[in-house]
């Protein structure tokens, strides 16, 4: 387990009282809003359908009554979709309203347009929240040294591609631009979290090796965070091993050498070095890597910069109870290498509950991981869709769910909104996950 270190910590300078909204319900198709009881130790999890995007509410049943995380936020804007011409996240927004007044933590696990843009886009209705914390990963921390070289080193190749790709006259939901938007808009959302949006939240930064006891007062609660790591090696380590992920199709589909590739092309194709190139004074990995970089397509660039981005995730592994939830946002195989062979991932054996990294892509939950959770004794799920990105969710990681949760886990997708990607048909949803209108809930007794 790692040892316990204390959290970064940033409280806004002003704060202004949080102001009460009379909002009218929305229909709920026969289903309740809150929690379906109110016994002390019991959990629910409700992940809304909000498009290519997370949206997660965590309901924890205490002696004093309900206690109320949110986990992301956003959807990324090639992913939206709408009902009745309203956004689907911003009616999570107000249904989370109608739930609760009250958020005690508020999570941004990191810097994606499909994991934050909400807390900007509905700036003003969190503003009516009271809200105890709000909790970003350590490389967003404004006063950190390392975190700002980070950022202004993504920001500005984030502009750089951005303006590349407007110069080919790429089409915006082309892979890479897509990838590159998901990346881009985020000030909004990050003016909001950063200044505990205006209601005196204390915001804090987290790291791996974090651990919180009883967070916004929660009795009985401990976290433990497991990402992101410091060590920029761990942050750029993007793709597993051939070995450690599920690359497998399923059913027959035909593939490349069996191979489930993230995009139509192979985006991480590098010519070989040239021998001709000499610098003698530096170390030949450090040459080869120069190379790479150099021969590298801004194509190759732009999903590079995704994924390390997606590395910088806050893993939050929630104990509460006895169960103990992972919600590793979008964390890919940098993240969960810094911590999986270590003795962290004892606790893997001993997970209730599973949020699908990286809405089940090929390049997200290593096979070592997924491997060391109990057999048939955890249930999962998945906010996904095909679109913006149709190789998502990988199927080869579909099969490994069946396996590995008894068939317990469902995708967002399996709730049809007219004109929206849809799961493929004959898609089962168990009957442990109970339906509303747009959301999916799963309880823990």
């Amino acid at each position: 387990m790692p040892a316990k270190k204390a959290s970064k910590t940033r409280t806004p300078a002003k704060a202004k009282a949080p102001t009460k909204s009379k909002k009218a319900p929305l229909p709920d198709a026969g289903k309740s809003s809150a929690a379906p009881s109110t016994s002390a130790g019991r959990i629910m999890v409700r992940m809304y359908r909000v498009g290519f995007g997370d949206c997660f509410l965590l309901t924890l049943q205490t002696a004093d009554g309900p206690r109320y995380i949110l986990v992301d936020c956003g959807v990324h804007s090639k992913g939206n979709i709408k009902a009745d011409g309203t956004s689907m996240l911003g009616k999570a927004v107000e249904h989370i309203g109608q739930v609760t007044k009250r958020l005690n933590i508020v999570i941004a696990t990191h810097p994606h347009q499909d994991h934050i843009s909400g807390f900007g886009s509905f700036a003003e209705q969190f503003g009516k929240f009271a809200i105890d914390e709000v909790w970003m990963p350590w490389t967003e921390n404004p006063d950190d040294k390392r975190a700002k070289a980070l950022r202004d080193k993504r920001n500005a190749l984030v502009s750089r591609l951005q303006a590349h790709f407007a110069a080919l006259g790429a089409a915006e939901d082309s892979g890479p631009a897509a990838a590159v938007a998901n990346m881009a808009g985020n000030a909004p959302a990050f003016a909001a979290l950063h200044s505990g949006f205006g209601v005196g939240a204390k915001v804090r930064y987290f790291e791996a090796g974090d651990t919180v006891t009883e967070p916004a007062g929660i009795k009985d609660l401990k976290v433990s965070i497991l990402g992101p790591p410091t060590d920029q090696s761990f942050l750029s380590k993007m793709d597993p091993p051939a070995d450690d992920h599920y690359m497998r199709l399923s059913g027959g589909d035909q593939g490349d050498g069996g191979e489930v590739k993230p995009f139509a092309q192979d985006q991480w194709a590098f010519q070989k070095a040239n021998p001709g190139l000499g610098w003698p004074e530096l170390p030949e990995e450090y040459k080869q890597a120069l190379i790479s970089r150099a021969n590298s397509p801004a194509e190759d660039l732009a999903f590079a910069l995704d994924q390390c981005v997606n590395n910088c995730s806050i893993v939050a592994l929630f104990a509460y109870q006895g169960k103990n939830l992972l919600f590793p946002g979008d964390a890919q195989y940098g993240n969960w290498k810094a911590w999986v062979e270590s003795e962290s991932a004892s606790l893997l054996g001993n997970v209730s509950f599973y949020k699908v990294a990286h809405h089940g892509s090929v390049n997200a939950t290593p096979k070592e991981a997924l491997e060391k959770m109990p057999d048939a004794k955890f249930a999962a799920m998945m906010s996904t869709q095909s679109q913006p990105w149709p190789s998502i969710p990988a199927p080869g990681l579909l099969t490994a769910l069946d396996r590995k949760t008894g068939k317990q886990w469902v995708r967002s997708d399996a709730i049809d909104i007219a004109g929206a990607p849809s799961a493929p048909k004959g898609t089962s949803v168990p009957s442990v996950f109970q339906q509303g209108q747009f959301w999916f809930d799963y309880v823990l007794d």
